[in-house]
């Protein structure tokens, strides 16, 4: 029988296998990794995306500061359309809002008002009203407060009467004798003075004159003021006032333009060309959009502070807060 011979592992054989493998692994993560940095730069993503995460983006020199929204959206034309996505206006509504221009053909109704509030409830103590309900728009009677209160305080006096917001009264022997289409809406305040228990008609002079010089900071504006008959159709009505809001009362103070002049003026700016306004450090951006048939599309912002009118024509005005 032969002897049978036996295996013996060489221990540098042992130490030869072994530094092949640790030098196979140490390659192939090399190679790994240098491919992984040869992946491009700039990658194009086109087609439909979402964002899931809530993101702010920051503000700088004049671009909007925006959240963006769990909101689908579709590709967008440059940065500027970032933040901003389309919105669908009827043509039902064009005659709501704090800029339309109601006349004797296009009257304003009940359905045109917004959150009528009663000032026997809201009203503070620097002004009087002439019967015990007189209703008026929140935004409007909010700025009414404001505005008598710093009257008084300038002036030392509290002599004013709202003597009418949606029904004025103006039949024989009234104090506001002209009415007006747009007074339906509830952004309206006809004023008389309350004289030693007697009731004056409100002509803008003297202390009282402090009201036609202010109001627009207020939000307010007279709605017929001095010199303007040709565009308004009306003489000079300083008892009444006309609640458009503050950005909008400040560009008409400083531009000298009446409500129909301002809602011309607008035309001319699109979202893509806006007006830029800056008013107590904030920057604004006001634009119209017209169009024909039921309905038009418009840029809004996604997030953010933006108002809506119709100006009871064939346009509406956006206006934008910019933080």
């Amino acid at each position: 029988m032969k002897e049978t011979k036996k295996c013996r592992l060489r221990a540098d054989r042992v130490f030869l296998a072994m530094g092949i493998i640790v030098g196979t692994l140490f390659g192939a993560d090399g190679l790994r990794r240098s491919l992984a940095s040869q992946q491009p730069n700039n990658i194009t993503i086109k087609g439909e995306f979402r964002n899931s995460e809530a993101v702010t983006e920051a503000s700088t020199g004049n671009s909007l500061s925006y959240s963006t929204t769990d909101q689908f959206t579709t590709a967008f034309d440059g940065l500027k359309n970032l933040g901003y996505s389309e919105r669908e206006l009827y043509m039902d509504d064009i005659s709501t809002g704090l800029l339309a221009v109601y006349t004797e053909d296009k009257p304003a109704h009940e359905s045109d008002q917004g959150i009528m509030v009663d000032l026997s409830d809201e009203k503070n103590e620097y002004y009087s009203l002439v019967d015990k309900h007189v209703y008026l728009q929140k935004g409007a009677a909010d700025a009414l407060n404001s505005m008598m209160e710093d009257y008084a305080n300038s002036t030392a006096l509290a002599d004013f009467i709202v003597y009418g917001t949606t029904d004025t009264y103006t039949g024989p022997d009234s104090y506001c004798p002209k009415s007006f289409s747009e007074s339906k809406a509830g952004y309206s305040v006809d004023l008389a003075l309350n004289a030693y228990g007697s009731v004056l008609t409100y002509d803008g002079n003297d202390y009282e004159g402090w009201i036609v010089d202010n109001c627009w900071k207020y939000g307010f504006i007279v709605r017929c003021p001095e010199g303007k008959k040709a565009q308004t159709g009306s003489d000079y009505c300083p008892w009444h006032l006309r609640y458009v809001g503050e950005i909008n009362s400040a560009i008409m103070k400083q531009k000298d333009m009446c409500l129909e002049e301002y809602v011309e003026f607008l035309k001319q700016y699109s979202f893509d060309d806006p007006y830029t306004f800056a008013f107590n450090g904030d920057g604004y951006q006001v634009y119209s959009a017209t169009g024909e048939g039921e309905k038009l599309v418009t840029r809004v912002p996604i997030s953010g502070s933006y108002e809506l009118s119709g100006d009871n024509n064939d346009s509406f005005i956006i206006t934008i807060h910019k933080n």
